[in-house]
């Protein structure tokens, strides 16, 4: 299963101020499923980086959400699909740090729970074809460099 409704990690994408941001995550799928990443955010470049070898790393750079395969990081692929979570959530971002609990756009509920800085702790999706949610744990404010939102080549993070 394909799993990114290319995901929510862009959340943090296109903001009218500076914003350096680095956390772990964990999703959560209906049936239980788990999985766990890194998210980095970096003054609108994005990468979200799921753990397992066998599942993915999205970079969003330039207004462009590309896929990598963690077993073979040498090729990228452009994610064109215009019917996906990113420009919601993108748009749900421009809301920082007044964010609604609620948002109801195109098919998807989307729920938000901040932390105690306004900040985005979860992120719930529902819609017909998804239920899931996405936990941001031990989020630190943290420039990053440019190197860690290119994809060709995919250099790895390692996070302290």
């Amino acid at each position: 299963m394909f799993k990114i409704y290319i995901v929510f990690m862009v959340f943090f994408f296109q903001s009218s101020f500076a914003l350096s941001i680095g956390c772990h995550f964990e999703e959560i799928y209906k049936n239980g499923e788990v999985q766990q990443g890194v998210f980095l955010f970096n003054n609108g470049d994005l990468r979200y980086e799921y753990s397992k070898s066998n599942l993915y790393t999205l970079i969003y750079v330039n207004d462009k959400l590309f896929i990598i395969n963690n077993s073979e990081r040498s090729k990228a692929q452009l994610i064109e699909n215009q019917n996906n979570l990113v420009p919601l959530i993108v748009d749900i971002y421009k809301d920082y740090p007044n964010f609604k609990e609620l948002y109801v756009k195109n098919q998807f509920i989307i729920n938000i729970e901040k932390n105690s800085d306004d900040f985005i702790k979860r992120i719930s999706v529902k819609s017909n074809e998804i239920n899931l949610s996405i936990y941001f744990i031990n989020c630190q404010a943290k420039t990053f460099d440019k190197k860690y939102f290119n994809f060709n080549p995919l250099i790895d993070y390692v996070s302290n």
